[in-house]
């Protein structure tokens, strides 16, 4: 159950989401709604939570550990059809970026009178980066 909460594009993407609104609510704290501003602890308690509870789930399942490593855990390649899903997927997002990177820049440059419009560009990008994601995972299953 813990290994897929963490490799649930659902989680990420909400994790996030929070983590942006924590970093507008710590950083620009006159130019956010008050509801924005958050302790980061609403942010870090569950975190913790999560990473307190990974070796009590790793002894009830040894069979399906949730390991740290640098590879996202949404790479589930065990076999050919799981990489050429993961390649395709991997695709649709690299082809986001490089579209959406030059218009993120030119918005950052245009909108330069909101200065915490690029934490709410990087936010979306990384939300929008789970859903292709996510949906290309979907289609395949």
């Amino acid at each position: 159950m813990l290994n897929r909460i963490f490799q649930s594009p659902l989680f990420n993407s909400i994790l996030i989401l929070c983590f942006g609104v924590v970093m507008l609510g710590n950083h620009y704290t006159n130019e956010v709604p008050n509801w924005m501003n958050l302790d980061p602890l609403v942010l870090g308690i569950p975190i913790l939570l999560l990473i307190a509870f990974i070796p009590i789930y790793n002894m009830r399942n040894p069979k399906n550990k949730v390991k740290a490593s640098l590879i996202p855990m949404e790479f589930k390649e065990e076999d050919e059809g799981l990489q050429w899903i993961t390649y395709k997927a991997t695709r649709k997002v690299y082809i986001f970026f490089a579209s959406f990177i030059p218009i993120a820049i030119a918005l950052t440059a245009y909108l330069k009178d909101f200065p915490y419009f690029p934490i709410i560009l990087l936010v979306a990008m990384g939300i929008v980066q789970y859903l292709i994601f996510w949906l290309e995972l979907i289609k395949h299953k």
